[in-house]
């Protein structure tokens, strides 16, 4: 009998439809190049392209799932999505005022599905804002600022300074040029074929930078790093992981990788003119280039290489350092 039970509510919970509303938008706004758009949600994925002519078009489609169809009518209506204009900035908005009480009464019981896609003039800043979705942004000129508390994080062709923000995700950046501050609390960060200026930190996931022209700082407080070819200044730290750098003919800028928690390997151009300074709390120090000025310790190398140069600093807290010498091609690889 008790499985006669189980077996009628499976197909009764697979065979019925769930209880939802939805609703969508498509509006239409005009604007000029130099604008600026803002998108400020409740949850959902906002997804920002180019688009023809000068206008932004505004694509919006929202689920509510889990509760009756009457409730979930009322949900989006105590929340409607508003586009609206303020000379050449065009907001997109849909935030609801909850009570302590009529926020408990939702929690744990509604499902919520929103996707925002939105077309502007390729020149046009953007000010984007989800409390719980991924956002995407390509091939726009001006700055961009994204935060979201729940979602991955893309950009790509973006020419201009980029601020990001996710409590829960990973961020992605490619060929994109300016000032990149990009932040996770849970989530790796990769950025390929860029430049500019790049600031970079997670809490716990792994960095990624390759083909960067510019000043990068990077942090991760639990996850390796990987760094090749940084066309500027590079310091990088990392509380729990190992670090893996490839330095650029010709090395442009000093260089510091410091872990806590991990071994540290750094392949050098053999024409690189350079000054050693390693140092590791448990492990040991080897370099496989030419030096010379050596001075040398347990867990610690001081010494130059062709003459010396660029400052090389490494630090490990507990595992080993290696120095080797790598030819332009495995530099580009």
């Amino acid at each position: 009998m008790n499985l006669t039970i189980k077996a009628l509510t499976l197909i009764l919970a697979t065979t019925l439809p769930a209880l939802a509303a939805e609703d969508q938008i498509h509006e239409t706004r005009p604007a000029q190049a130099g604008g600026e758009l803002v998108v400020d949600v409740d949850f959902g994925s906002i997804s920002v392209t180019p688009g023809n002519g000068d206008k932004v078009t505004v694509d919006a489609q929202r689920k509510v799932e889990g509760v009756s169809e009457e409730r979930a009518k009322q949900y989006l209506a105590d929340a409607p999505i508003k586009v609206t204009t303020d000379g050449n900035k065009v907001i997109v908005r849909e935030r609801r005022q909850h009570s302590l009480g009529g926020l408990f009464s939702w929690l744990g019981s509604i499902r919520t599905e929103a996707h925002f896609n939105v077309r502007v003039p390729a020149n046009f800043r953007l000010d984007l804002d989800t409390a719980g979705g991924s956002i995407s942004a390509s091939g726009t000129t001006g700055t961009v600022k994204a935060d979201t508390s729940g979602g991955k994080l893309a950009f790509e062709k973006i020419h201009g300074d980029i601020k990001a923000d996710t409590s829960g995700g990973a961020i992605t950046a490619k060929s994109c040029e300016g000032n990149i501050d990009l932040d996770t609390s849970g989530g790796h960060i990769e950025v390929t074929d860029s430049r500019g200026q790049l600031k970079a930190d997670t809490s716990g996931g792994r960095v990624t930078v390759v083909n960067f022209a510019g000043d990068t700082k990077v942090e991760s407080n639990g996850g390796k790093l990987r760094l090749a070819n940084i066309g500027g200044k590079l310091n990088a730290e990392t509380s729990g992981g190992a670090i893996e750098a490839i330095l650029p003919s010709p090395v442009v800028g000093d260089v510091n990788l410091d872990t806590s928690a991990g071994s540290v390997t750094v392949m050098v151009p053999p024409n690189a003119g350079l000054t050693i300074d390693a140092e590791t709390g448990s492990g040991h120090v080897q370099s496989d280039l030419p030096m010379s000025d050596v001075h040398s310790d347990n867990g610690s190398l001081k010494a130059t290489v062709n003459g010396g140069g660029k400052r090389l600093v490494l630090r490990s807290g507990a595992g080993s350092i290696r120095i080797v010498a790598a030819d332009h091609q495995t530099a580009q690889n």
